[in-house]
């Protein structure tokens, strides 16, 4: 899901890239960027403790996106990378988060992406298969009797 959602961010914000100064070239980077900045922040944020936020941010009961703490650090980390991965000033990389991070994690909270109706489906409808066993130990999937900081040691 989180693919296709990159997928029509670039196809939608190419030409207004362009107007502020990005060049067709460098479209692909940005956006590969973007991929991993998003994917790895929304998996560093459900196994970080914050599944709830997640789970709220795409169930559209994040709040505004402006003010959402997970949006928030996904630009910070978007902004970074896109200077010491392209070598894009800070400037001009604020200027594409601006446009980037927003239209994405409008999609996926908005109505198209779906409901979430458990961790367990958020984690399946965005392909996290990785850390589903992790995440299942911690909310009680292998062990329904055990709390949360009990299971916290199944995750190092």
């Amino acid at each position: 899901m989180l693919d296709q959602l990159i997928q029509t961010a670039q196809q939608q914000l190419g030409p207004q890239l362009h107007q502020i100064g990005v060049k067709p070239e460098q479209l692909g980077g940005i956006f590969n960027i973007a991929k991993d900045t998003v994917t790895d922040g929304l998996k560093s944020e459900a196994t970080g403790g914050g599944l709830d936020s997640v789970m709220n941010l795409f169930n559209g009961n994040g709040g505004s996106l402006q003010s959402n703490s997970v949006v928030s650090t996904l630009s910070t980390n978007f902004i970074a990378s896109l200077a010491s991965k392209l070598g894009i000033d800070h400037s001009m990389a604020t200027k594409i988060s601006g446009v980037v991070i927003p239209f994405i994690m409008e999609k996926f909270s908005g109505s198209e992406t779906g409901f979430a109706s458990s961790p367990t489906d958020l984690i399946s409808k965005l392909g996290f298969g990785d850390i589903t066993s992790s995440l299942g130990n911690m909310i009680g999937g292998n062990n329904k009797g055990g709390d949360l900081l009990g299971n916290l040691g199944n995750l190092f």
